[in-house]
């Protein structure tokens, strides 16, 4: 027999966090698919497991989730290269750095010299920022 209960939400009900199998899918297609048809399919899911009336995921929480997981992979762009350093900030990572760092990382990876530069202008500078 079939019980005929239904939960009442409250406006204004924010959603549920992302559930561990959320996450992982997550971590793994983000970086090939785009944020919201990624929103679309968790939603999909969620209203598949527990009923329309569940608070839908939003963009912001799923940003925010992304964003936890560090830059998308294959980002080489100038967008990632930002994502990339402000989690490296956040994290304590980039105050560490220092032109002996670099040097050494050339060297192991047999980086030419403007290659060098280009490391120092960019992991060096959000320092000199930091300072002024």
């Amino acid at each position: 027999m079939k019980s005929n209960v239904r939960t009442i939400r409250l406006m204004g009900e924010t959603p549920r966090s992302f559930t561990p199998a959320e996450t992982a899918l997550i971590t793994k297609v983000h970086g090939y698919m785009p944020a919201q048809q990624l929103l679309d399919i968790l939603n999909e899911r969620l209203t598949a497991d527990l009923g329309p009336d569940e608070p839908q995921h939003t963009m912001d929480q799923l940003y925010k989730e992304i964003g936890d997981t560090g830059v998308p992979s294959g980002g080489h762009d100038w967008s990632s290269l930002r994502k990339l350093l402000a989690k490296a900030k956040a994290d304590g990572v980039l105050s560490h750095i220092t032109r002996q760092i670099i040097d050494d990382f050339a060297v192991v990876f047999s980086l030419n010299a403007g290659q060098v530069l280009r490391l120092q202008d960019v992991l060096l500078a959000h320092q000199e920022d930091d300072q002024s």
